[in-house]
């Protein structure tokens, strides 16, 4: 009886640890989960890099792909769309639309689990100035209708306030 009680003041505080380091562990998963899934907007980034290779090529790429090699490294996991103006990063998707060699438009919208906690953001730019809409993260059926060159009108009626 001695011994057996002697074994269980051993295995008493070894299983304690173990049920602490793994109640510690699974709140460190579910908050790098949760952090992994809210979308975070790089549409500052976006225009640096799209100005970036404005100036080293004398006008803004037909679609984002071509920003490879000249601005972006070039990488396989990138999920670029079938047209290759729609990029998704960081629970963000980005359509690009250039509407001449000095003029684009860019849409940044939220996707995911927890896509009504960001904002949609459209920008339209030109070498020399830009002007920056934002508001709530846009419905499913708006981003389906989505027009690529907004009238202010329209931005406003989407929500969207101009900065």
């Amino acid at each position: 009886m001695l011994k057996t009680l002697k074994i269980s003041f051993v295995l008493l505080p070894m299983s304690v640890l173990l049920v602490v380091g793994v109640y510690i562990y699974s709140l460190w998963a579910s908050d790098r989960q949760m952090k992994a899934e809210l979308p975070v907007e790089a549409v500052d980034v976006m225009m640096r890099d799209l100005l970036s290779f404005h100036k080293k090529r004398g006008g803004f790429p037909k679609d984002l792909k071509e920003m490879e090699s000249v601005v972006w490294e070039r990488k396989e996991k990138r999920h670029y769309s079938e047209d290759k103006r729609g990029i998704t990063h960081r629970n963000y998707y980005y359509l690009y639309t250039r509407i001449d060699h000095h003029h684009f438009t860019l849409w940044a919208i939220p996707v995911g689990r927890v896509r009504d906690d960001a904002a949609t953001i459209f920008l339209e730019s030109t070498s020399k100035t830009f002007r920056k809409w934002k508001g709530a993260a846009l419905s499913i059926d708006q981003i389906g209708n989505i027009n690529l060159r907004p009238s202010e009108r329209l931005l406003t009626t989407l929500g969207l306030a101009k900065q």
